[in-house]
C-alpha cells in the first residue's frame, strides 16, 4: 500500500518543487532517519574498501532509477506511474534468471512475465495519439526506470550475501544527493520552491514511510527472501496507486488503465508465486 501511494504523493510534491530536487530532498530525509536509527542501535554504516565499489555501483543505479521515476511522475500522471513503475517485478524475474543462482525462470515465471508486459503495453497504448507528448514521454521514462529498478534489485540482492542491508541503503542516498541536489540548484531553480502544508506532507510521506522504512525493510527481508519470490508481495501496489490516484488526484479511470494494472498485478503474482 505505501508503495502505491508513492506516486501519488510524487504528484502533489511536484506541483511546488522540481522532480530533481524533489529526490533530493526526499532521499535526504530519508537518510537523516535511518542514520539517526542505526546510531541509536551502533549498527555500522561506513563501507570498508572491499565493500566500496560494490556500492557505488548499486549507488549509481539507483541514483538512475529514482531520477527517472520523479521527471516519468512529473510529465505523466500518478495512476500510469503507479502501474508502469510498479511492473518491476517482472523485469526483476528476466534479470533474477541470468544474475542470481538458483532463481531460474519457470513455466509460470514466464506466463507471468508475458501477463507483465503485455499489461504495461497496455497502460502504454491508453495514451497514444490522444494525449500531449509529454505524457507520452513521461510513460516512457517510467518504463524505462522499472526496467532500472529491475536491474537494481537484482544486484541488490547480490550484494546482500556479503553486506549489511542498512549500509547498502544509506550508501545508495548518500550517493545519489550529490548529483542531485547539484543539478536542481544549477538547472531548476531549486532555492525558489515554496512548498506548502501539503506538499510537505506528501515529501514527508515520501521520504520516511517510503524512503526511509519501506526501503529498509525491503532490503532486510530480500536477505532472507528470493527476490523473484518476494516481489509478489508487491502485485497489489499498481491496483492501490491506480486507487488513490482516483480517490485523491480525481484522475481518470479508462478500461485500458484498469486492464493493463490487473495484468500487471497478476503477472507479477504468478511470476513469483511458484
Amino acid at each position: 500500500m505505501l508503495w502505491g501511494g508513492n506516486p501519488v504523493a510524487a504528484k502533489v510534491a511536484l506541483t511546488r518543487i522540481p522532480p530533481i530536487g524533489l529526490a533530493g530532498l526526499r532521499f535526504g530525509l530519508a537518510a537523516l532517519c535511518l542514520g539517526l536509527w542505526c546510531g541509536l542501535g551502533r549498527e555500522p554504516l561506513r563501507p570498508s574498501r572491499r565493500e566500496a565499489p560494490p556500492l557505488l555501483v548499486n549507488g549509481l543505479l539507483f541514483t538512475a532509477q529514482i531520477a527517472t521515476f520523479h521527471l516519468g511522475v512529473f510529465w505523466s500522471s500518478a495512476s500510469h506511474s503507479a502501474v508502469l513503475v510498479n511492473a518491476f517485478p517482472i523485469f526483476v524475474a528476466v534479470f533474477a534468471h541470468f544474475m542470481l543462482v538458483g532463481d531460474r525462470l519457470s513455466a509460470s515465471k514466464v506466463t507471468g512475465v508475458m501477463l507483465g508486459f503485455a499489461g504495461v503495453v497496455t497502460v502504454f497504448l491508453d495514451r497514444w495519439g490522444r494525449e500531449p507528448a509529454a505524457m507520452v514521454r513521461g510513460d516512457v521514462v517510467l518504463i524505462v526506470s522499472a526496467v532500472i529498478l529491475g536491474v537494481q534489485n537484482t544486484y541488490f540482492k547480490n550484494l546482500l550475501a556479503r553486506i549489511s542491508p542498512y549500509k547498502i541503503v544509506f550508501s545508495q542516498m548518500a550517493i545519489c544527493l550529490p548529483p542531485y541536489f547539484a543539478y536542481s540548484l544549477a538547472f531548476e531553480g531549486l532555492l525558489r520552491a515554496r512548498p506548502n502544508a501539503l506538499v510537505l506532507g506528501a515529501l514527508a510521506y515520501q521520504g520516511i514511510l517510503v524512503g526511509a522504512f519501506s526501503f529498509t525493510a525491503w532490503a532486510v527481508i530480500l536477505r532472507r527472501v528470493p527476490v523473484s519470490k518476494l516481489s509478489v508481495f508487491a502485485f497489489s501496489s499498481p491496483l492501490w496507486g491506480v486507487a488513490f490516484s482516483y480517490l485523491f488526484l480525481g484522475e481518470p479511470l479508462t478500461w485500458m488503465l484498469l486492464m493493463g494494472g490487473g495484468l500487471v498485478a497478476v503477472g507479477i503474482a504468478v511470476a513469483a508465486r511458484w
